[in-house]
C-alpha cells in the first residue's frame, strides 16, 4: 500500500511537539498562497511548516524548531481530491479596499475639522453621511456573496 505524502491540496493532521513534550493537534489543507487562510484551515504551501512537511507521510516525525515547538509528527494525510478555490484572495482584496476607503474617509474628516476659510468650511458629519450612503450597497452586496 502506497503511503499518501504531503503535497499541494492534501489534507494533513499533525501534532506539534513542544520542548516540554506537550502536544497540539492541527488539521489543515495545503494550498497555494492566494487561497491561504489559516483561520479556515488552509495553510500556504510556502510557509515554513508546509515546506517542512512536503514529501513526507503519516507516521513520520520531523524536526521543526519554531518558538517552543521542536518537532512535528504527521498523523494522517489524505490526497488532494480537488484543489480548493476558497475566494480568500478576493476576500483579502475586498477587505483592503474597505480599509483604504475608511482611511480616505478619516483623512477627509480630519481635513474638514481643521479647514476654515472665508468661503465657509466643510461639515464632517455630512462627509461621513455621504460615505455611508455611498458604501452601503457594496456592504450589502458583499454580505450576500459571502
Amino acid at each position: 500500500m502506497e503511503k499518501n505524502l504531503v503535497a499541494l491540496g492534501a489534507r494533513v493532521e499533525i501534532e506539534m511537539i513542544a520542548r516540554d513534550r506537550t502536544r497540539e493537534k492541527l488539521t489543515f489543507v495545503v494550498v497555494n498562497d492566494d487561497a491561504a487562510d489559516f483561520a479556515k484551515g488552509l495553510l500556504s504551501v510556502n510557509t515554513p511548516l508546509a515546506q517542512t512537511l512536503l514529501g513526507h507521510g503519516a507516521g513520520e516525525t520531523l524536526d521543526y524548531a519554531r518558538g517552543d515547538i521542536v518537532q512535528v509528527k504527521i498523523l494522517t494525510t489524505l490526497p488532494a481530491t480537488e484543489l480548493l478555490d476558497t475566494g480568500a484572495a478576493a476576500q483579502r482584496d475586498r477587505a483592503l479596499a474597505r480599509a483604504r476607503e475608511k482611511a480616505e474617509l478619516a483623512n477627509m474628516v480630519s481635513f474638514a475639522l481643521t479647514f476654515d476659510s472665508k468661503w465657509g468650511d466643510y461639515d464632517p458629519e455630512q462627509i461621513i453621511k455621504q460615505y455611508e450612503e455611498r458604501t452601503k450597497p457594496d456592504e450589502t452586496n458583499e454580505e450576500q456573496t459571502s
